[in-house]
């Protein structure tokens, strides 16, 4: 096989994941990659790439913290008992 030049590498940002994918020039990688911006509590973005699989996990993740806050977020304060 020749040397292939600028050849762009896949990598899932979950350190556990060894998913990768080598997309040549001119080509497009698979849909199954996704990249999120995530903010943390801080306010500070970072751009996240997972792979298909990881990236479900992260939607649940995301779906059960939102779920979470808007608990917090409408509870009434008499409810607390303040």
């Amino acid at each position: 096989m020749p040397k292939q030049s600028n050849i762009t590498l896949y990598s899932c940002d979950r350190p556990s994941c060894v998913n990768k994918e080598y997309v040549l020039p001119n080509a497009t990688a698979s849909p199954n990659w996704h990249e999120v911006t995530r903010v943390d509590r801080n306010g500070n973005q970072r751009k996240i790439l997972f792979c298909e699989s990881d990236y479900q996990q992260y939607l649940q993740l995301a779906e059960n913290q939102d779920k979470d806050y808007d608990l917090w977020l409408n509870k009434s304060l008499n409810a607390e008992g303040k």
